[in-house]
């Protein structure tokens, strides 16, 4: 059997403690800001429909991130560009037929165009009056079709950059996808009404419409002669149809799928699941061929390369991690890690990162899989090994924190109540974890009790460290502070204040005389520990920073964003200034749009912030609904000024409460922002 190949497309956050300054200088130059030696990782995919394209001769791959649109050479899996000009994360990208243009889709309700031989922006599409989730071109080039939350279709001549038609048709939710037949003659549309739509394109006009599934279409595709189309759906099946009697033909039972794409050949049909899994399905038969097994989250795209003989699959949400396998082999010789929180064990040769609800820990010399700890009833926030490396300690939002055995890989103790962070004492005698109720709680590591709360912060706290001295703790808070404790009095010794938006981690220098802080303000702060003032502000990612690392030797500082990148930073002495540097946060610019963006924490419980910002002044409204659509509650915010509404101070805010003040059950909401005449929906999960 032919060897698989296989190409990783993502640093991930692993690379924080184990890379070294004498290669830094060579990870991914691009775009690099000021003060940043090296940038670890390719930026977070969170497009759901289509953020991997081949170009049709195979020799480009485009892929879209938080970062902006990166272009690879597809064989070898070298970056070629990071294209950068959209405002807020991007959707989709699809290459033109001739591979000479590359169409991108994102949250800032525009779509552009970009030329791929200068990688130059060519033209920007506006008319969606909401996110645009999925673009892609017909097969002569000429015409572009977008699905937008808008809850249209838009149809615009390539050439001219200038809107065709728009097609409209139903009054709830956003088209989720959209493909054209190979002549270009009839568009297929999926929804969140449950159908299929097929238009006639010249005419702008419905045709027919498919029904069937249960639950909403997730993804369409044609198959190469134009005879069958596909459809995926959270209904667990995938539907395939005959296109011109409009009736189902075949049905594939029991896969979740985001995306669903025909094999050039259209012999295989690929599905890509949000069960961590590509399948590869016998069109005629309607049978299972294959499975391939790797990504450690949902898999939101696949895409074939023109000759058949590669497949591309993406992991959106945070992990971002991209696959190129060999269709011949079907087989996987690697994985790649990835976790909300990273952490080696003392003697080096394991690693243990949080993954969903679970904990996995990897062999750091063979760079391969050892086990996975089960137990979380929700997600994992942060994970610790004791200095002995004997336990490991894991907090989740089941408001519980694990000990675990970590020799026998077995559970040893539970400790309640929601906390985001955990770390050990130094000496290893005491466990400190960082709570929802917004304290701080020391545990006697040996008999696993509780011996103090330490009160203070105003919000929850995010992160907790111990300095290396064990002599003092360092609390981090959505209440934009970091505070200072006394160990052995368990009393406060100072407050750390200058962050504009919730601080999300802090990390003590080896030498404990620098603290760093994370932020949702996108920025890192460096503080002296002894005067408590601010040393230096360090700014370049393109989201929220969610966590800093110092190297062990203190010559090279970590950050990681949400953004799926980690930047590195160098500490030595000549290159951090005495004084502070004034750097003026993004978060200041007025607006270009208006936009509603990620409630935090997600999941929450018991409530939950919702940031917006607002183009010009207008009245807003910002109303709940759950799963079926139902008004459970309506919050009048009132007028408001254009500007920024992202911190806990002036966000939105909703206490999972109904509109008679009961609270509601664990499920899943949506939630609408009403900015004058535009409205924003998204989802949130509360976890009770």
């Amino acid at each position: 059997m032919k060897k698989p190949r296989l190409c990783n497309l993502a640093l991930l956050l692993v690379s924080v403690l184990c890379v070294q300054a004498s290669h830094a200088q060579d990870d991914n130059p691009f775009n690099l800001p000021e003060g940043a030696r090296a940038r670890l990782g390719k930026g977070a995919i969170n497009g759901w429909r289509n953020p991997v394209a081949y170009s049709s001769d195979g020799t480009r791959l485009a892929v879209a991130s938080d970062l902006g649109i990166w272009l690879y050479e597809a064989h070898t899996g070298t970056e070629l560009a990071l294209l950068t000009d959209h405002i807020t994360r991007i959707s989709s990208v699809a290459f033109a037929p001739d591979g000479k243009t590359i169409a991108s889709t994102s949250y800032d309700e525009t779509i552009q165009l970009w030329d791929v031989d200068s990688r130059t922006l060519k033209n920007t599409l506006q008319g969606h009056t909401d996110r645009v989730s999925l673009v892609v071109f017909s097969s002569d080039g000429q015409t572009l079709a977008s699905a937008g939350y808008d809850r249209t279709v838009r149809l615009w001549d390539v050439g001219s950059a200038t809107l065709l038609d728009i097609l409209e048709g139903y009054d709830h939710g956003g088209y989720s996808s959209v493909a054209f037949a190979p002549d270009g003659k009839t568009l297929a549309s999926g929804s969140s009404d449950q159908t299929v739509r097929l238009w006639d394109v010249e005419t702008a006009t419905l045709k027919n419409t498919l029904q069937g599934h249960t639950r909403e279409v997730t993804s369409v595709a044609f198959a190469p002669d134009g005879q069958t189309i596909a459809s995926a759906s959270f209904d667990r099946t995938i539907r395939l149809w005959n296109v011109e009697t409009a009736t189902l033909k075949n049905t594939l039972e029991r896969h979740t799928s985001s995306a669903v794409v025909f094999a050039p050949d259209g012999q295989t049909l690929t599905s890509a699941g949000l069960d961590g899994t590509v399948r590869f399905w016998d069109v005629e038969t309607a049978t299972l061929k294959n499975t391939l097994q790797g990504h450690t989250g949902r898999v939101t795209s696949v895409a074939f390369a023109p000759d058949g003989k590669t497949i591309a699959s993406a992991a959106g949400g945070g992990g971002g991690d991209i696959w190129l396998w060999d269709i011949e082999s079907a087989m996987l010789q690697g994985r790649t890690l990835w976790g909300h929180s990273v952490v080696f064990a003392p003697d080096g040769k394991t690693i243990a990162s949080a993954a969903g609800e679970t904990v996995q820990l990897w062999d750091v010399d063979s760079e391969t899989y050892k086990n996975t700890l089960r137990g979380h009833t929700h997600e994992v926030t942060s994970v610790a090994f004791a200095p002995d490396g004997k336990i490991l300690a894991s907090a989740s939002y089941d408001q519980t924190i694990r000990l675990w055995n970590v020799d026998s890989e077995t559970l040893k103790n539970t400790l309640q109540g929601v906390y985001l962070s955990v770390v050990f004492a130094p000496d290893g005698k005491t466990l400190a974890s960082a709570g929802l109720d917004r304290t701080i709680r020391l545990w006697d590591a040996d008999s696993e009790t509780l011996k103090n709360t330490l009160r203070g912060h105003t919000d929850r706290v995010t992160s907790v460290v111990f300095a290396p001295d064990g002599k003092t703790i360092a609390s981090a808070s959505y209440d934009q502070t970091i505070r200072l404790w006394d160990v052995d009095s368990e009393t406060p010794k100072n407050m750390l204040e200058g962050h504009t938006h919730e601080v999300t981690s802090v990390a003590f220098a080896p030498d404990g005389k620098t603290l760093a802080s994370a932020s949702y303000d996108q920025t890192v702060r460096l503080w002296d520990v002894d005067s408590g003032n601010l040393q230096n502000t360090l700014q370049g990612h393109m989201g929220i920073v969610t966590s800093v690392a110092f190297a062990p030797d203190g010559k090279i500082l970590a950050s990681g964003g949400n953004d799926g990148t980690v930047l590195l930073w160098d500490m030595s002495p000549d290159s951090t200034p005495d004084e502070p540097t004034a750097v003026q946060s993004s978060s200041t610019m007025l607006p270009t749009q208006t936009a509603l963006l990620d409630n935090f924490p997600n999941p929450f419980n018991p409530d939950t912030y919702i940031p917006y910002q607002l183009h010009a002044p207008t009245q807003v409204r910002l109303m709940i609904y759950d799963i079926r659509g139902a008004l459970i509650r309506e919050i009048d915010l009132g007028y408001r000024a254009a500007g920024q509404y992202l911190t806990s101070a002036n966000a939105a805010r909703w206490d999972g409460r109904d509109h008679r003040g009961a609270h509601v059950a664990s499920g899943v909401y949506l939630y609408r922002l009403q900015a004058g005449p535009v409205a924003h929906v998204r989802k949130m999960v509360l976890v009770k």
